[in-house]
């Protein structure tokens, strides 16, 4: 794993709570957890779903900047407004973000095109910890809170020593 990943907040539209917004500096919380939506899924489908990860946003919120989902929706070019209007009427109370120019997957690459492999766990370094959506398994969301609150403890490292306690995917 150990695969460094581009995070380009900055070239991203941000909407929260049905509203555009202007986030502070987010690149400094150490821990995160990218759940990437490509351009190949039904970007509607996984908006009219967003609630499903209160559960986690709720416990990111918990660790006070220490730990952040960055949801990012990549839509197809002619389907960007209908993202960002859908984004606007959920008011989903949590930040989400549009790369509607394809920076993503563009300073990305090493990402596989295999959609269960779209949510990864990052260090403060933006390395790859974990890989897998937690959302609907139990067991990966048990070892991803383990996994964060080691992190947590350790700046939002992972410590070379715990690597061999983790389970590989």
């Amino acid at each position: 794993m150990n695969q460094q990943v581009s995070l380009s907040y900055n070239e991203w539209d941000v909407v929260w709570n049905g509203k555009d917004t202007i986030l502070g500096d987010i690149t400094k919380v150490p821990v995160k957890l990218v759940v990437w939506y490509d351009s190949l899924i039904c970007n509607s489908c996984h908006l009219n779903r967003m609630y499903n990860w209160y559960a986690i946003t709720d416990y990111a919120d918990s660790l006070s900047q220490r730990f952040s989902v960055v949801f990012l929706f990549t839509p197809k070019k002619g389907d960007i407004h209908r993202v960002h209007s859908k984004l606007l009427t959920e008011k989903f109370d949590y930040p989400v973000f549009t790369d509607r120019n394809s920076i993503f997957y563009e300073q990305n690459p090493i990402i596989p095109k295999n959609q269960q492999l779209h949510s990864f766990l990052l260090d403060r370094n933006n390395r790859v910890v974990l890989v897998g959506n937690p959302l609907h398994n139990h067991t990966l969301w048990a070892l991803y809170r383990k996994t964060i609150q080691i992190m947590v403890d350790n700046d939002g490292v992972f410590p070379e020593a715990s690597y061999k306690d983790r389970m590989v995917l």
